[in-house]
């Protein structure tokens, strides 16, 4: 289509277009130039609705006709509030005609520029083809995970190496509660237009989950990096306004490169969820680089995890259980144990849980290590109780097992299957399951208390809410970490914080664990306190399940 316009006019209109082009990348993109007469349409949408062209004369197409005659008043609707001034954006989902004669889900998303008089001078829209792609966010209208992880993969194929950063900011699920969705949409809509206004044409920014986001780059030195998160951390705290009020948010921030073809796309994705994690729960937002972040060298934590991965897809090759007594506070005899995950290979040597678990406990492929512990440590429960007929048995659950539709069947299948009673297993579920919904939490609850299995919760003490959490959840037990044993000797401080945590703990529940108890002195100081069993080096170091099966009496670990 073949048509002429006023030089300075087209400028103005490619101008902002391209401008806008850029910022909502990968998308379909249409600019009305009201005073100028003519509507640009990107080459995608030339191509997707048969379009007579990218410049059209407002007057020589109708867009209505393409729009679904069931949604024309809703959308005309709309853009009549636009030109009379009513409304400065638009945020609406319509059904358009394609050319293959079918009509595709589109959201559409836009805002109008006002001239010096006041009246619209231009009228930008970005579309989502919700039926088409899954490749982009609906409310940000970026690129979503799927895409980074993709283009993640292609950067690790075509050799050319990656530097990411996730940043993203605190309190979204709070914003939502307080003044809705739409309004936190808004939001997050703003910090990704801040975010690309930002960081320009030198990163590729991702939407990910909630309220973080992935910027990718291939050119740019990890101080460059660096320097792009104090800007949007900056911008962030400064306050982000919507509808008159200014949202002062805090920045987390999480940082990896990569060079290796060798490193799969997944176990990158991971690793920089880590690190972004790390920042917003430990750092108070300070940026976290994950290489080198586990005790191994730049290249060595990264090539790890993705060992470890692959290990978890091969049946969990190269992992097995190490078995820690439970010790009763009063006699000191063993209760029992609880299997704890490691993994072992011949260049690594052992690596326990502590530096994999939390890499890894988010990606889906966690689902298959955290079957193999259930079915491992029942059957080795099962031949134990062969010469130890009462023994007890903790196993470790995590909160991507308890979010699963089918935890509960597995868990029935693998009792049946090994034969290990019920009422001689506990649970202890991992402290990100306080972040279930509660009304899932309970009914897993329930449903093990059915079957006489223990409840325990882990991490208590640590992070929010714990005794709230304990008020709605009816767990039987709870562990704390080892961390509240530091100082212990010597403070009388940190003495008084963990008699305030086990006396409130058990007004909630029947049973308190602690973890780390490695000297005489300690012992018997938590002996004043209401605990009822220890774990710790003082008794017992972690024992592999030959180790456990040579003394299987209590008076043989003893």
């Amino acid at each position: 289509m073949t048509i002429q316009m006023d030089p300075l006019q087209r400028q103005k209109l490619d101008d902002v277009f391209d401008a806008f082009t850029l910022l909502v990348r990968g998308t379909i993109v249409s600019l009305m130039h009201v005073d100028g007469g003519y509507t640009r349409y990107s080459a995608s949408a030339v191509d997707l609705f048969n379009l007579p062209g990218e410049y059209i004369p407002n007057g020589a197409m109708d867009w209505n006709d393409y729009v679904h005659p069931e949604d024309r008043k809703r959308y005309m609707d709309a853009m009549v509030a636009l030109l009379e001034g009513r409304a400065q954006t638009y945020d609406l989902t319509y059904r358009v005609r394609t050319k293959t004669g079918e009509y595709g889900n589109f959201r559409v998303v836009g805002a109008v520029l006002r001239g010096d008089d006041g009246k619209p001078s231009l009228i930008g829209g970005a579309m989502f083809n919700e039926g088409l792609s899954n490749n982009t966010d609906p409310v940000t209208v970026l690129p979503n995970r799927n895409a980074c992880q993709e283009r993640m993969e292609a950067l690790m194929r075509e050799k050319k190496g990656l530097l990411a950063l996730m940043v993203g900011f605190n309190g979204l699920s709070d914003i939502n509660q307080v003044h809705g969705y739409t309004y936190g949409n808004r939001l997050l809509q703003e910090v990704a237009w801040t975010i690309q206004e930002t960081v320009k044409e030198r990163c590729q920014v991702y939407r990910m989950d909630g309220a973080a986001f992935t910027l990718l780059a291939e050119g740019l030195s990890r101080a460059e990096m660096i320097a792009i998160y104090d800007m949007v951390r900056y911008r962030l705290q400064r306050g982000i306004e919507i509808n008159g009020t200014r949202n002062l948010l805090s920045a987390n921030g999480g940082m990896l490169s990569a060079y290796s073809d060798d490193t799969d796309a997944a176990t990158l994705m991971s690793c920089l969820h880590y690190a972004y994690e790390e920042s917003r729960q430990h750092r108070h937002g300070e940026l976290v680089d994950f290489n080198g972040s586990i005790h191994y060298d730049q290249s060595g934590s990264l090539e790890l995890m993705n060992v470890i991965r692959d290990c978890i897809g091969d049946d969990c090759r190269g992992f097995y259980l190490e078995y820690v007594p439970v010790i009763d506070a009063k006699t000191e005899q063993v209760n029992g144990t609880e299997a704890v995950i490691a993994w072992e290979d011949e260049k690594y040597g052992r690596v326990g849980p502590e530096d994999f678990i939390p890499i890894l406990e988010r990606d889906f492929i966690f689902e298959e290590l955290g079957e193999f512990i259930l079915r491992q440590g029942l059957t080795d429960g099962a031949r134990i109780r062969e010469k130890w007929p009462g023994y007890l048995l903790c196993l470790n659950v995590y909160r991507i097992q308890l979010e699963s539709d089918y935890f509960l069947e597995t868990l029935d299948f693998y009792l049946r299957e090994t034969g290990f009673p019920a009422k001689q297993l506990s649970l202890k579920f991992d402290s990100d399951c306080r972040y279930i919904e509660r009304g899932r939490m309970r009914e897993i609850i329930d449903r093990l208390h059915e079957q006489g299995i223990i409840v325990i919760i882990d991490g208590f003490g640590s992070g929010t809410d714990s005794i709230g959490f304990l008020k709605n959840a009816p767990v039987d037990a709870v562990c704390l970490d080892s961390q509240f044993l530091r100082g212990i000797e010597d403070s009388q401080q940190d003495r008084d914080i963990l008699e305030y945590l086990t006396r409130m703990a058990a007004t909630c529940v029947r049973h308190i664990n602690i973890k780390g108890v490695d000297r005489e002195a300690v012992r018997n100081i938590l002996r004043a306190f209401p605990i009822t069993t220890f774990q710790g080096e003082y008794y017992f170091k972690p024992l592999r399940f030959e180790e456990l099966q040579a003394c299987n009496q209590r008076a043989h670990l003893l």
